[in-house]
């Protein structure tokens, strides 16, 4: 079936752009999880309007968060992602947001990041306490992204900052949790074998498999392993 007979709602916004681009947008929005109309009309003035987003609201595709308005997309919306080949394993399963000041300084930063050619996915983990792994969280980084080199591939998780009391001391002690999973063995056997699975990337060897941190904030220092921008 054409798509206009598959998504007649979206048929008027679709002449002023295409359903690909629609499609596109809507899953740039659900990798970032949160945005604001200003964040977003960089990304394609063709979609990103504010009578469209209105629209996308009405229509089920789109829920706006009142307090900051900031978008994110809906089941519907990830259904349709899905049916169009789209891979949403990746993409959080609620959004549910109140309070998204944080949340909105990572979109910010990811924006930037998904500007790169070198850019190919962002997730949000979770590492929760061995050896179970089901209970307590022990390290939610900001966002994990995922660079594209030649026969190759790039984990690198992110850190968004605001400074804070001792946060040199804040700082430390969430390096001391990046070291701790890099420690563990199940960080290469089973997370990443998941994640993996979940972005349909090869596997790599043992021994190739390695991670970064980039934190955005304005502290700097000199860590192995650490980027600060």
């Amino acid at each position: 079936m054409k798509k206009d007979e598959l998504y007649p709602d979206l048929k008027e916004i679709a002449k002023q752009s295409s359903y690909e681009q629609i499609f596109q947008f809507f899953y740039t929005l659900a990798q970032v999880r949160y945005a604001t109309f200003k964040q977003l009309h960089p990304l394609n003035h063709r979609v990103v309007r504010e009578k469209y987003l209105v629209k996308f609201c009405e229509l089920g595709y789109l829920k706006q968060h009142e307090l900051v308005k900031a978008y994110s997309i809906t089941k519907k919306a990830k259904q349709l992602l899905a049916l169009n080949g789209f891979n949403i394993k990746v993409l959080q399963n609620d959004f549910t947001g109140i309070i998204l000041t944080h949340a909105l300084k990572i979109t910010d930063c990811l924006l930037k990041l998904q500007g790169s050619p070198e850019f190919l996915q962002v997730f949000y983990p979770v590492f929760r306490e061995p050896p179970d792994y089901l209970g307590k969280p022990i390290l939610i980084p900001d966002f994990c992204v995922v660079w594209k080199k030649p026969g190759a591939y790039k984990i690198q998780f992110g850190e968004v900052e605001t400074e804070k009391p001792d946060w040199e001391q804040y700082l430390f002690l969430k390096r001391e949790k990046y070291e701790q999973i890099a420690g563990d063995q199940n960080t290469y056997y089973k997370w990443w074998k998941v994640w993996a699975e979940n972005l349909s990337l090869p596997f790599p060897k043992e021994a190739d498999f390695c991670f970064s941190v980039v934190c955005f904030g304005g502290i700097k220092k000199e860590w192995e392993g650490w980027h600060f921008e």
